[in-house]
Parts: structure tokens; C-alpha cells; sequence
């Protein structure tokens, strides 16, 4: 066997045995665009971004490529933590299993923080995939945990699962929870697409408290 051999093998079990948050993540499939950008909506959505107290991060950076509607889509997002009713246990709940639907994680890392954080144990976080079996998730949760299934599946909302929402919440709440559920599907999907890897963070997004 060649030296050049024996070294590229070697390079390949180093490789193979490096802890994962040593290896470099897959770079997205689409520019991050930076701070010094030449487009001035794209640089003024990340100054946005700073603004709020948050390093932009690469969702951020791959958004800015289509700066109208990244301006958009983070106003909605602004408006799910800020201005829904719902209390945000509720709305940490389905966002993560709307995120765990569409296999987005990059979303259920962000939130699993603040949902930890609204009072959810990791047990309870890390044993949603089974959430039905068990008695780690009360009624009222487990009606929202439907019905995250359910707006995903080929038959949809059946009326037994929507009046089980109607038993515990509002037509307000129910329709805040249905849009935040959508809009991080739509968000898994987006960033799967596109290549997004999660953040090395534990916090990434700095919004890990609940309120």
C-alpha cells in the first residue's frame, strides 16, 4: 500500500470517529448573504434581525436572498410570539410536533429551549414522536398534539379531533394555533429544501425564555 493511500485512510477514520459538532456542516444550497450585502432590503432585514438582540443566523441569511418576502414572513413569525393569545405553552407544543411532522430540525431545535423553558420537561419534549403512548401529556395536550397530526395527514381535521379543541380552547386560539402550526410546517419544508442545518447553539435563537 502506498504512503498516499495509508494517509488518505487515515484521514477517513479520523473523520469518521470526530464527535459530530467537530465535522463542518453541509454549507446550504444557497448564498448567506451577509451583513455588507449591496441589496438594501436584504441588509435592512438583517439589521432587523440585530436589532432585536439576536446575531443573524443562517436562516436569516438564506431568507435574505428574497428580502420582500423574508420581510413578511418575519413579521408573521414576530406576530405568532408577540401577539397571539394562546398561551405559549400551547403554542411551543404544536409548533414543535408541526415541526416534527415535516421532519424540521432546525425548528424543533430552536424550540425546544422555550418549550423546556414554558415548563415542558425533556422527557416530555424527547418522547413526542410516541406521544400517545403513556401518560406524559395531559388531555388538552394531547388534543393539540392531534391535531398537529392530524392537518398533516391524508385525511385531515376529522370533527372528533376538532371538537376536542374546541373543549379546552377559544375560535381565536384554535385559529392561532392552526396558523402557527401551518407556518412552521411551511418552515420545515423551507429549510429542508434549501439545506439549513441547525445551529451549534443550545440557544440559537435567543428567545429561549417563555412569556
Amino acid at each position: 500500500m502506498t504512503r498516499a493511500m495509508i494517509g488518505l485512510l487515515a484521514a477517513i477514520v479520523v473523520a469518521a470517529t470526530m464527535p459530530a459538532s467537530a465535522q463542518q456542516a453541509p454549507a446550504p444550497r444557497v448564498p448567506l448573504v451577509q451583513d455588507d450585502t449591496t441589496d438594501p432590503d436584504a441588509g435592512a432585514n438583517l439589521k432587523a434581525v440585530s436589532g432585536r438582540g439576536i446575531k443573524p443566523h443562517d436562516i436569516h441569511r438564506v431568507y435574505a436572498n428574497a428580502p420582500k418576502l423574508q420581510r413578511r414572513s418575519s413579521a408573521l413569525a414576530q406576530a405568532i410570539r408577540n401577539d397571539a393569545t394562546v398561551p405559549r405553552a400551547d403554542r411551543e407544543l404544536i409548533i414543535l410536533r408541526a415541526a416534527q411532522n415535516m421532519r424540521g430540525e432546525y425548528q424543533f431545535k430552536q424550540h425546544r429551549v422555550m418549550a423546556i423553558s414554558c415548563g415542558f420537561t425533556p422527557e416530555q419534549v424527547d418522547g413526542l414522536p410516541r406521544w400517545r403512548e403513556g401518560s406524559l401529556f395531559n388531555e388538552r395536550q394531547r388534543a393539540v398534539l392531534a391535531y398537529a397530526d392530524a392537518m398533516v395527514s391524508p385525511q385531515g381535521v376529522s370533527d372528533a379531533e376538532f371538537e376536542a379543541m374546541q373543549r379546552h380552547f377559544s375560535t381565536k386560539e384554535i385559529v392561532e394555533l392552526t396558523m402557527m402550526a401551518a407556518y412552521y410546517s411551511g418552515s420545515a419544508q423551507i429549510t429542508r429544501a434549501l439545506g439549513v442545518q441547525p445551529e451549534k447553539e443550545e440557544d440559537p435563537t435567543g428567545y429561549g425564555k417563555c412569556g
